[in-house]
């Protein structure tokens, strides 16, 4: 592949691009991502059944010969670079194209171990996925609430596991009132049966609340909760998430 010129302008057609990858809506709409981190950056070049499209590189990098062979390398001038790097790695970055994301039927009934999440903190939904793909989690269904699976900080908070983890798309919270949808759903909340004495089914739609909203009202047909000694500050839902998955794997190892 070949490599251009040094881009020192914020009007760059390439920059301005990039520049929206920083955000859920530029994403989407360019289907591309920032990938930050050498060991990210390498795996997705080993990983990757399709080339690179674009490997972004400070001015002082060296080692260009040897990523160019992945992709195009553009070389940014270290204040542009500085404003893509939102992690101040100052290693290259990785332009990666995203994968497709199906829609599911929530009004079906749910097969192994499938996750409901709304979370729109990059930081929490990052985390959450890096403890589903831990625990095989089948499918993480994401609500239209949710943070883009592929904004640079779920990436790099998911340690890359959102590359690994079977994703799809679900409805907005405000639809889960539909009949033919609720009665699939268990929720994880404050209230219900407790996880540490339950017989976990081996078909469950877990549904995680989102920080400081919580679980919507509805008619749930089962409700689960973690018992805490001190129960006046609840646990982060990406915690409360993570026990959850283990005490299922507990009794489902497979």
């Amino acid at each position: 592949m070949t490599e251009s010129c040094l881009i020192s302008s914020r009007h760059n057609r390439h920059f301005k691009r990039w520049l929206s990858l920083r955000e859920s809506q530029g994403v989407k709409t360019h289907q591309q991502c920032l990938v930050s981190g050498s060991t990210l950056l390498k795996e997705r070049i080993r990983d990757s059944e399709t080339s690179i499209c674009e490997i972004i590189c400070p001015s002082s990098y060296v080692d260009r010969e040897e990523l160019s062979s992945h992709g195009t390398c553009f070389t940014l001038s270290t204040e542009l670079f500085h404003e893509l790097d939102v992690f101040g790695i100052d290693e290259p970055l990785l332009v990666y194209p995203t994968p497709s994301i199906p829609i599911f039927d929530l009004t079906q009934l749910p097969l192994g171990l499938e996750i409901l999440c709304p979370i729109g903190d990059p930081g929490n939904l990052g985390a959450l996925l890096r403890s589903c793909w831990a625990f095989s989690v089948r499918t993480v269904i994401l609500l239209r609430e949710a943070v883009h699976p592929f904004h640079p900080k779920v990436i790099r908070s998911s340690s890359g596991a959102v590359f690994s983890q079977s994703l799809s798309q679900g409805c907005s919270v405000s639809e889960l009132h539909n009949p033919e949808i609720v009665k699939w759903i268990t929720p994880l909340d404050m209230q219900g049966d407790d996880i540490a004495t339950l017989s976990w089914p081996q078909h469950i739609r877990l549904l995680i609340g989102e920080e400081g909203m919580g679980i919507p009202s509805l008619p749930y047909s089962q409700r689960l909760r973690i018992s805490q000694i001190h129960a006046s500050i609840p646990l982060n839902a990406t915690v409360a998430a993570s026990i959850a998955l283990h005490s299922y794997r507990q009794q489902h190892p497979h």
